[in-house]
């Protein structure tokens, strides 16, 4: 019988606060059907049900967002249930008060945990497993693969889903019996009302905070090396996030402070109230406001990165692979970089497809050396790999070398070069000086700078998105004579080659198989001392195609689905900012209206009080990513995504959208505020 009594005022105490419960129980339901429907995902891609190509790569990325996934709810529900727990101890605190010891409070607490548990596993299952197919049939219709309608019921992701949840309640529960068991009755009862100081040294942490954003400002700004930018954003996503929350707690105060010394703003009707309340209880919402702006921010960079991947990718893959068919071959030697070589090659392929039924045509061919270097002046030194740890890994370049007959050929401008001269195409650089040495241990050569332009020759899969130059030359061999040897990796010299064949999918994906290891594995060059070439490799886009816009749709479908998460805790959070704020609010409002002020008056000053306040956390989303552009923009460089005008296109539209959906939670959201603080609904 005493446990039952538990039982019901567990449960009555959370249906007399619905109003705070009910949106964390939502929010917990939907965190569980997400992760399930992400576990479900990635068995079904692991284990080749989906009917698509790419399943490898988004099984891959589908685990990731798991992770991502696991660490947000754990860090969130925390979040909230600690504002959950706050609203509730008063209410303990009667119940102390009443005769009730802390073993009694532990088991009233233990009872809601367990309810909550029950209904938000319960919900969030039975809703991911209903929503699962309809999410399995929206990834495979953005992979263009085949749609199929049998049901499956994955036990594996049911049982991985509730271990990893009762895991996070079991430490949310720990966390709140703690916390109750350690407060007195007369800290339960005056919990509520307990006000908190506004920080010690605002003025100190908000320069803090402004200079560790600067900072990282100026480090996504002019950070040019696409790979160095992968290490840059992590650093400057911390730094961002810590400057963002001493801003918003120590610098909020201090914007408090200069209103109030702002005689013609402060003594307003419509000001007065909001910004003397706010003074004083600006480091909780501060700390709030900083929670909303990051994960505001998380939600565009999301939306607007996976949106321009997804709709780049056409262009994307075309560049990675201009042919249906794509043959790149390695040689030892630039020498066997010859017409009569290079011709063994083509036309072995174009036999071979006539015996599979197609017809060889739209030919592309290139030829190329590649190096690594880093620049001494107005000299390269040329002694690195792609796999160098160099001192200097920001001052790393790459090095191409075209010859002015591939140049002509390539561009149709009409180019002639002694052996000492040359041309340079600067990509993410300038270049002034009238000769350029390549050295490479104790041999150089230098050339005559002829012309410099900017832009690149160099085929999008070819590249690492470095920063590039590509030297025209007269004679590739005499430029890199005695540079390097048949063991060494410093320098690569190419071939590549692209046709189409006129075949479907799968024809070219055999085609490319039977190409590779029963014609071309058998060719040899003829009067080569050195063996001939090093190696090949063949790749077929309707294959890498696959994989590619696998990587891509997984990461547009996480992004859409995390964002859609991420949304649904910003909007929480303001809701609970709002009530919060509302019940602290009420008895200031009261004593306002007894002297004098309208409900009108009441209104204004709350209007003014969001502008204020629930504005910052967009405004300042949106500076972080207009700053954070220029790195987000290297970033997608790495997956071959070049086009800057859409990037520039998703982010401002994904931000237009974000900003009329924040806009009509506030909206939403301050009605509620403002039936608490007029009391024109009865108070719970």
């Amino acid at each position: 019988m005493r446990g039952y009594i538990y039982h019901v005022l567990a449960w009555d105490g959370m249906r007399r606060n619905r109003r705070l419960t009910a949106p964390y129980l939502i929010t917990c339901i939907c965190m569980v059907a997400v992760l399930y429907i992400l576990d479900f995902l990635h068995m079904q891609a692991a284990l080749g049900l989906l009917q698509c190509r790419g399943q490898n790569t988004i099984s891959y990325i589908l685990m990731l967002g798991q992770i991502v996934m696991l660490l947000f709810s754990l860090v969130f529900l925390f979040y909230t249930n600690s504002f959950l727990l706050r609203r509730r101890l008063r209410e303990f605190g009667l119940y102390s008060v009443l005769g009730m010891g802390r073993k009694n409070l532990v088991r009233i607490i233990s009872w809601e945990s367990i309810i909550t548990f029950v209904l938000a596993l319960s919900g969030g299952l039975l809703a991911g497993i209903a929503l699962s197919k309809m999410a399995e049939l929206g990834l495979v219709n953005l992979l263009g693969g085949e749609v199929t309608y049998a049901i499956r019921l994955d036990t594996q992701a049911i049982l991985r889903t509730l271990l990893s949840f009762s895991l996070i309640f079991a430490l949310i529960w720990l966390f709140s019996v703690i916390r109750a068991s350690r407060l007195s009755t007369v800290d339960l009862m005056k919990s509520e009302s307990a006000g908190e100081k506004a920080p010690r040294g605002n003025l100190l942490l908000a320069l803090l905070g402004a200079g560790l954003l600067v900072y990282a400002y100026d480090r996504a700004i002019t950070i040019e090396n696409p790979l160095e930018a992968i290490f840059g954003f992590f650093l400057a996503v911390i730094m961002v996030i810590i400057a963002t929350y001493l801003l918003m707690i120590s610098g909020s105060v201090r914007l408090c402070r200069v209103l109030q010394r702002w005689k013609n703003y402060y003594y307003k009707p419509q000001h007065f109230v909001s910004v003397s309340s706010m003074a004083f209880r600006m480091k909780r919402n501060g700390a709030g406001l900083a929670s909303i702006c990051i994960i505001a921010t998380m939600v565009l960079v999301m939306l607007s990165s996976t949106t321009c991947l997804w709709f780049g990718a056409e262009d994307a893959m075309l560049a990675q692979y201009p042919r249906e068919i794509n043959l790149t071959v390695q040689m030892n030697a630039p020498s066997q970089l010859s017409d009569e070589n290079l011709s063994l090659f083509q036309q072995a392929a174009k036999d071979f497809l006539e015996t599979q039924g197609g017809s060889l045509h739209n030919e592309q061919s290139f030829r190329y050396v590649y190096m690594a270097g880093i620049w001494e002046g107005s000299e390269l030194q040329c002694d690195f790999t792609r796999a160098d740890d160099t001192p200097n890994f920001s001052g790393l370049w790459e090095i191409y070398l075209v010859s002015d007959t591939d140049y002509t050929e390539k561009t149709g401008e009409p180019l002639s070069l002694r052996e000492d001269e040359a041309v340079l195409l600067m990509d993410k650089g300038i270049y002034d000086a009238d000769t350029l040495t390549l050295r490479m241990g104790d041999i150089s050569h230098t050339f005559s700078v002829k012309s410099v332009s900017s832009g690149t020759l160099m085929p999008a899969g070819a590249a690492m998105s470095l920063p590039s130059v590509t030297m025209v030359v007269g004679d590739i061999a005499s430029a890199i004579e005695g540079f390097d040897g048949p063991d060494t990796q410093k320098m690569q010299i190419s071939w590549r080659y692209g046709f189409d064949t006129g075949l479907i999918d799968d024809e070219n994906i055999r085609f490319t198989r039977s190409l590779e290891l029963d014609c071309l594995s058998h060719l040899s060059f003829k009067d080569v001392d050195d063996g001939g070439y090093r190696a090949f490799r063949v790749d077929a886009r309707a294959d890498g195609g696959a994989d590619f816009f696998g990587d891509y749709a997984a990461f547009f479908f996480l992004g859409i689905l995390l964002s859609a998460v991420f949304l649904l805790a910003a909007v929480l959070i303001i809701y609970y900012r709002q009530i919060s704020e509302g019940y602290e609010d009420a008895g200031r409002f009261e004593i306002c209206l007894k002297v004098g002020m309208t409900k009108a008056d009441i209104r204004r000053s709350i209007s003014s009080q969001l502008r204020l306040i629930f504005m910052l956390p967009l405004l300042f989303a949106g500076l972080h990513l207009c700053f954070a552009f220029p790195m987000i923009q290297k970033l997608l460089m790495l997956f071959s995504l070049y086009d800057v005008g859409l990037f520039a296109r998703t982010t401002c539209v994904s931000f237009l959208i974000f900003a009329v959906l924040y806009a009509l939670v506030c909206h939403l959201t301050s009605g509620v505020y403002y039936r608490i603080v007029s009391g024109e609904r009865a108070r719970e």
